[in-house]
């Protein structure tokens, strides 16, 4: 059975460098990068998604990149089916794919599958969003707390989006997410094609480590442009409730370029939001099973690419 190799860990642990070294070095396997991250799918928000450069995609071909205009809504279904696209393209012309990205939620749904849910009708959704960002994100998470308590329970009060789909799906079905995942059939790419996902995941022991790497991370999207691109972005008269105003980094630049917030708050709170981003990842990570964990800042790059060799 063919194995896929997915390099995965919170941000900052050195993802992207790990796979493109190892790309460089086994070109001979004809590597492409699928990317499993909900930040670089959308067009001119490069920076603030730390993106492979231009000359580093051209060197090795990447998918699932600059696929979105900022103002659509990207879901984890449609992930699901163009990661399989990808995936069957690569390995159909020949390729290695290499899976590489810190969106937890997607990888698990790829991993697990995800519910076969039917379409729901774009004025439910609609009129669900226009309700909580008009009488508040709290209250529709205690709605559907009572509907679906699984589904809920592990979602903020504040995440306009999964809230939504929440209610969506017990609105135009009559049941709830939890109870979709359970009793139907589920659609995954591991079902459709014959391979088995290798994970390497990249979890620093010590957390400070990984906190300087934050901070030197944060400072360097500032020093490249981070304020100009949202500057950019805010011309486009987008809402601070869509998906990509909401991303870290992005959202903390938009306050201060508001004038709600000062240069030295808004250095504090982007580098405070980018270690909750990490945390909430590492917790991810603790949910999944048959990994091979290692530390990226005590191994050197040439143990770091036998491991994945070793992988596949």
């Amino acid at each position: 059975m063919l194995s896929v190799l997915c390099i995965t860990g919170p941000t900052a642990s050195g993802k992207t460098d790990l796979a493109l070294e190892f790309c460089r070095k086994f070109k001979n396997l004809k590597p492409e990068i699928i990317s499993v991250d909900s930040a670089q799918i959308y067009r001119f928000i490069d920076v603030a998604s730390a993106k492979p450069t231009r000359i580093e995609r051209k060197e090795i071909p990447h998918h699932l990149i600059d696929i979105c205009d900022p103002s659509e809504q990207y879901s984890v279904a449609r992930f699901i089916k163009d990661a399989n696209d990808a995936l069957m393209k690569i390995i159909s012309n020949g390729g290695t794919p290499i899976l590489v990205g810190g969106t937890m939620m997607y990888l698990n749904r790829l991993i697990q599958g995800i519910s076969n849910v039917p379409n729901i009708p774009l004025e439910v959704r609609q009129s669900i969003f226009n309700e909580g960002r008009d009488n508040g994100w709290d209250k529709l998470h205690k709605k559907l707390f009572s509907v679906d308590p699984q589904f809920a329970d592990g979602i903020s009060i504040n995440d306009s989006q999964r809230i939504t789909r929440g209610l969506e799906v017990w609105y135009h079905t009559g049941k709830g997410l939890t109870e979709w995942k359970n009793e139907y059939s589920k659609l995954s790419p591991q079902n459709n094609l014959s391979f088995k996902l290798r994970i390497l995941a990249l979890v620093p022991k010590n957390k400070e480590d990984l906190h300087r790497k934050i901070k030197n991370r944060f400072n360097n999207m500032v020093e490249r442009g981070l304020l100009s691109e949202v500057a950019r972005l805010r011309k486009r008269n987008l809402s601070r409730d869509n998906s990509c105003a909401r991303l870290v980094g992005v959202r903390q630049a938009w306050e201060f370029l508001e004038g709600t917030v000062s240069m030295h708050q808004f250095l504090q709170l982007g580098e405070i939001a980018t270690r909750r981003l990490a945390k909430h990842q590492l917790t991810w990570l603790r949910k999944f099973n048959n990994m091979k964990v290692i530390d990226p800042f005590d191994n050197s790059k040439t143990q770091k690419i036998s491991i994945c060799e070793s992988l596949l």
